[in-house]
């Protein structure tokens, strides 16, 4: 009974300090907002989706995350990476001070959040493989009633709250987005592939409203499906966000994840199982 009533609250804490937006007040501009939180007018413009540079009282902003350390691989590029942040190559180049394209394995760079893009390949980069998928308006939330706190991943994700998210990384010590998914089902006993892509592939579409626990799939570099995580009701999600670096629950509902959402997937052997 104590995890009953326990779990929403986590979860409506967790959502709370993930959130990043800003208030406008009177007497601010675009541009005063964006030097006070070291980004500029462009990336709130495509952030917020705005069309123009007016602003009014109340109105709330989304704002970009800070900066994260990526350590660059064997085989990676600027476009690889961009991709994988949700940044581009251009923001990676300003941050970094780069004149060129050209990175080595173990150079450390800054990569900047909020400048999503989905401009081609530039000339030479690594081919990723793809899997395009139809741009839906936005996800589906059902009513607020349609949440049940004893739900057996709401327990399970519970757990993981905080969790280093690492690129490639599936351990009890750092996960990244499909590792992060694929462990909370295992520990009900429902096998999922390791990949997002693989994921997307593997379960039917929902049709209709959203359920707890069905698949949420989200595109940062355009329509290919590159990020996952889990429903859990009321109009949130938890997963390992490369952004914050930890795995957080966040609302559907705000413009930066409508915007990227891509669909979901059901697991229809979720539905045997029970608390």
């Amino acid at each position: 009974m104590r995890k009953a009533t326990l779990a929403p609250w986590l979860l409506g804490l967790a959502l709370a300090q993930s959130a990043q937006t800003y208030t406008v007040q009177r007497g601010d501009t675009l541009y005063s907002i964006a030097r006070r939180h070291e980004t500029t007018v462009e990336t709130l413009m495509q952030l917020n989706q705005l069309q123009s540079s007016a602003l009014r009282v109340g109105q709330v902003l989304v704002l970009p995350s800070k900066p994260v350390l990526h350590t660059v691989q064997r085989g990676e590029t600027l476009y690889s990476i961009a991709r994988r942040y949700g940044s581009s190559v251009e923001a990676i180049q300003r941050e970094n001070d780069l004149s060129s394209t050209t990175i080595a394995p173990g150079q450390v760079l800054r990569v900047p959040q909020g400048a999503l893009t989905s401009a081609p390949p530039p000339a030479g980069a690594s081919a990723v493989p793809t899997h395009p998928v139809p741009l839906p308006s936005e996800p589906v939330l059902p009513s607020d009633t349609d949440y049940n706190p004893q739900h057996p991943l709401v327990l399970v994700v519970l757990k993981y709250l905080g969790l280093p998210y690492v690129f490639g990384a599936s351990s009890d010590r750092a996960v990244d987005c499909s590792a992060f998914v694929q462990q909370v089902f295992s520990e009900i006993g429902i096998r999922l592939p390791r990949t997002s892509q693989e994921q997307w592939a593997a379960f039917p579409t929902v049709q209709g409203a959203l359920r707890q626990g069905d698949l949420v799939f989200f595109s940062f570099g355009g329509r290919v499906v590159d990020h996952v995580g889990i429903y859990l009701g009321r109009g949130v999600f938890a997963h390992a966000n490369s952004y914050g670096s930890r795995v957080v629950v966040e609302s559907l509902d705000s413009p930066f994840y409508k915007r990227v959402y891509r669909g979901a997937k059901r697991v229809e052997a979720l539905q045997g199982a029970g608390p």
